[in-house]
């Protein structure tokens, strides 16, 4: 799992272009991704069964200032409050993947935080709360 850390200042910027419409949610070797708080959509509320959509947009060389965006992506996210457990419906075709809070970057990056913003977005509330200050303050 790649927790940005804060103990060194971020090569991307927090929301791209200064817009907080657009919440970092993950970086990796240049390339920014951020949720897009407007595309928001809560299409289940069931607690403890929610399952929320949101649109992940990339950037790529967004360490160098690029705020080009390349690719805009959704996902839906299904949580289980009860059992503290999130899955990733990477294609939105109903094929839930589940995102372990340890999980590697390789199975967990971008969708996890995305998740993670989804959730605080729509409710207020840190669904598995593993990321530092500095990822919650952005939203």
């Amino acid at each position: 799992m790649m927790m940005i850390s804060t103990a060194f200042a971020s090569p991307y910027p927090d929301h791209l272009n200064g817009d907080p419409n657009y919440i970092l949610c993950d970086g990796h070797m240049g390339v920014a991704w951020y949720v897009d708080r407007s595309s928001l959509n809560v299409q289940k509320y069931a607690p403890p069964q929610y399952i929320i959509a949101v649109n992940v947009v990339t950037v790529p060389d967004a360490d160098k200032g690029s705020t080009a965006i390349s690719q805009v992506k959704t996902y839906r996210f299904f949580y289980n409050s009860d059992l503290v457990r999130m899955y990733v419906d990477r294609n939105l075709n109903d094929n839930w993947s589940y995102l372990d809070p340890n999980g590697s970057w390789a199975a967990t990056g971008i969708v996890m935080p995305a998740g993670e913003i989804a959730f605080a977005l729509a409710y207020n509330y840190k669904f598995y709360g593993n990321f530092g200050d500095e990822f919650y303050n952005r939203i």
